[in-house]
């Protein structure tokens, strides 16, 4: 009885750290002869550099409403009554000048292959190209002007 336990113990902690050690792999990023770049949780070649992976810190849950039971309030939790919605509206937070720079080369780079190409397309989920249409186009190019006017001041 005591040896299958102690079996068990062993495979246990086997298992557990076998698993843990793919758990904190790294991914590796190499070029091969022909230029085609590849990831991989083992370097292919001795050209591999280690990428780290990062993490999306920006993103806050969303405060649930609740009422004096503790249960979930009706309503997406959001204020109905326009005069408290603008007084609780949150300060956009300051975004630094190199950062500015970032986003206002990359609208300027958006405007410029929208511009310079006849059709868009891009791949849906399935592999498959989709062209868009001339309204999506336009969305695009407003979209990437506002992004203009935001951060190229």
């Amino acid at each position: 009885m005591i040896i299958k336990i102690i079996i068990s113990s062993i495979t246990t902690v086997s298992l557990s750290l076998l698993l843990h050690t793919s758990a904190i792999a790294g991914v590796y990023k190499w070029v091969d002869e022909n230029g085609q770049v590849h990831y991989g949780a083992h370097p292919g070649n001795t050209g591999a550099e280690r990428v780290t992976i990062r993490k999306n810190d920006t993103t806050k849950p969303r405060a649930i409403k609740t009422d004096k039971d503790g249960k979930q309030a009706e309503g997406d939790g959001q204020d109905t009554d326009p005069a408290t919605a603008e007084a609780k509206k949150p300060e956009e937070p300051k975004i630094p000048k190199k950062e500015k720079r970032r986003m206002c080369k990359e609208a300027k780079s958006d405007i410029a292959s929208i511009n310079s190409r006849g059709r868009m397309r891009e791949i849906n989920k399935k592999g498959e190209y989709t062209y868009l249409s001339e309204k999506q186009r336009q969305k695009r190019l407003s979209t990437a002007r506002k992004k203009q006017r935001k951060y190229c001041r």
